[in-house]
């Protein structure tokens, strides 16, 4: 699967942004226990919530974008593909960045 820049840009800011907020999350959703029915309970940390909703965006990410697909092939057909080197590294660092991510 390819990973886009925009996609990337969006774990880094869900990634990013969400562990101050789950942090405060967890302050403001405490009840009182004593209101509560005791029962099993699991505690998932920051990182692990985290890394689900991560999980979901790149799940639900399509496998190939069709439209782009296509216009690079009458681009490549016609003779008129060109792909800057910046482009280029960009996408593998991007792509290095998520892969540690990850």
């Amino acid at each position: 699967m390819i990973i886009s820049s925009q996609q990337i840009q969006m774990v880094l800011r869900l990634y990013g942004g969400q562990k101050l907020q789950a942090a405060g999350e967890q302050k403001t959703g405490e009840t009182d226990k004593s209101d509560v029915q005791q029962g099993d309970r699991a505690d998932f940390s920051a990182e692990a919530v985290d890394h689900k909703k991560l999980r979901e965006v790149v799940l639900n990410a399509p496998e190939v974008r069709e439209e782009l697909v296509q216009k690079i092939k009458t681009a490549l057909e016609k003779g008129e593909y060109q792909v800057s080197a910046e482009d280029v590294a960009d996408k593998i660092l991007g792509r290095l960045l998520m892969d540690r991510l990850l």
